[in-house]
């Protein structure tokens, strides 16, 4: 369940009070039906609930002055009427228009609060006794706090949340609460994260990948990736940079993303970013740009593609485990390369999935992760594994970049070993295109990338 549709939930009052009204008629099997009415101003009950055979009942009004449940509202007591024809403290009319015959009326208040009444109904006469009155009664504050903690919720979810998400828990209950102090705020992040475990924590995330993709604080660096045979810059990988507080790796960031549903959009945003660079970028390098499954599948990559030079693009696959839909992944691979892009598969070697997507995919580019990487130069597992790797390219005719290279020991063995593209601090940090364009200028390809 998606954080937007756990906040309609939790966070609706009808959605409480359908819940409310269902146990209800399980506690009290003899009933036929139940509502819930909800003060309205200081003369009047509004029927905003109902279940059962009095499920049309929905928007009848009741007077406070004139009416079983206004009576049990004004004295905080439970009533029980046995025969509404003969009862003068019913409101008979509507009793009449809704077949109802005996009721039990709960007052819900939380503390001086008049919230409304759980009118349990029955179209058969003496329908309920002592047990059922008891045991509804038992539960009066329970429901009330149900029922006032979601309208509650449901007015401060502007403030916590914004619009987006009030438009998906609807507007109930909004005005009862004003005020914006920092008491408020703290009494509707206790409120929503009783109701809805995480929504508050959840909403600041959400606030922060939004502001990330209106582009505040988004920004692209480009690092070398270097031919290891003659030392040039035959490529870039453009990676995400984030400004906000508070400050957290890129993974950190697309993360977040994901775990409120804005994974994709940040990734494509991301994209939409590194692309609009290009044009920039001197030819013939190329540019790698990151996507996670979703992201790789989706028609809007292609679609940002189309607009610019796809040719000069190398699409990374990155996350590679839980990939379960390779059809879909087939033909995004397809539709990627009609276009004219490539594929690489990013952070090969660390595991099984990594393996069997290089089997399903053969991309064009299979990159070593760092950690396979990292000292190998001081581990001939590693540079098994590579060497395996690099031979398995070369029969599918996929080309390997190493990650990670920062020591000038590593890239000599990786350059023993065969592997034509090397990546890393050692060969060339992440920077602005205007950094890179004035080191490749200023001190010539070679030497700013192997001194």
């Amino acid at each position: 369940m998606g954080l937007r549709e756990a906040i309609a939930i939790a966070s609706d009052p009808a959605s409480v009070m359908e819940r409310v009204l269902a146990e209800a008629l399980v506690l009290v099997p003899s009933a036929g039906g139940a509502v819930i009415e909800l003060c309205a101003k200081r003369t009047s009950l509004v029927i905003t609930a109902a279940s059962g055979n009095v499920a049309d009942s929905v928007g009848s009004v009741l007077s406070i002055a004139h009416s079983l449940s206004g009576l049990a509202i004004q004295s905080g007591v439970t009533q029980r009427c046995h025969d509404a024809t003969t009862d003068p403290r019913v409101d008979t009319t509507l009793a009449a228009e809704l077949g109802i015959l005996s009721m039990i009326c709960v007052p819900l208040r939380r503390g001086d609060e008049r919230i409304g009444v759980l009118n349990i109904t029955s179209s058969a006469a003496s329908a309920f006794g002592p047990a059922d009155e008891a045991s509804l009664a038992g539960l009066a504050n329970f429901v009330s706090s149900m029922i006032g903690a979601a309208v509650e919720l449901a007015s401060c979810t502007a403030e916590l949340l914004g619009p987006c998400e009030v438009a998906a828990a609807g507007t109930f209950g909004q005005g009862l609460l004003g005020g914006s102090s920092e008491s408020a705020r703290a009494r509707s992040a206790f409120v929503a994260n009783v109701v809805c475990p995480g929504t508050a924590f959840d909403s600041a995330v959400r606030d922060r990948i939004e502001q990330a993709l209106t582009g505040a604080g988004l920004t692209i660096v480009l690092q070398p990736i270097v031919s290891l045979s003659n030392g040039t810059v035959v490529m870039v990988e453009a990676l995400a940079r984030f400004a906000p507080q508070p400050a957290r790796g890129p993974d950190r960031w697309f993360a977040e993303a994901a775990s409120v549903g804005l994974g994709r959009p940040l990734e494509l945003r991301a994209i939409e970013r590194a692309l609009s660079i290009l044009p920039e970028l001197p030819e013939p390098l190329r540019m790698a740009v990151n996507a996670g499954p979703d992201t790789f599948c989706s028609t809007e990559l292609l679609d940002l593609l189309r607009t610019s030079t796809p040719s000069r693009v190398i699409v990374e696959l990155t996350e590679h485990v839980g990939i379960e839909d390779l059809p879909a992944l087939h033909r995004a691979c397809k539709g990627l390369r009609k276009l004219g892009a490539e594929v690489a598969i990013d952070d090969t070697g660390t595991g099984f999935a990594s393996l069997s997507l290089v089997l399903e995919v053969a991309p064009e580019f299979i990159k070593l992760d760092r950690e396979l990487t990292g000292n190998i130069d001081l581990d001939p597992v590693r540079r098994s594994l590579a060497r395996a790797l690099v031979a398995f390219g070369n029969e599918t005719g996929a080309e390997v970049i190493a990650e990670g290279i920062e020591t000038a020991a590593e890239l000599d063995v990786l350059i023993d070993l065969g592997i034509s593209y090397g990546q890393g601090f050692y060969l060339g940090h992440p920077s602005s295109l205007e950094d890179l364009a004035l080191l490749l200028r200023t001190r010539g390809q070679r030497q700013a990338i192997l001194v």
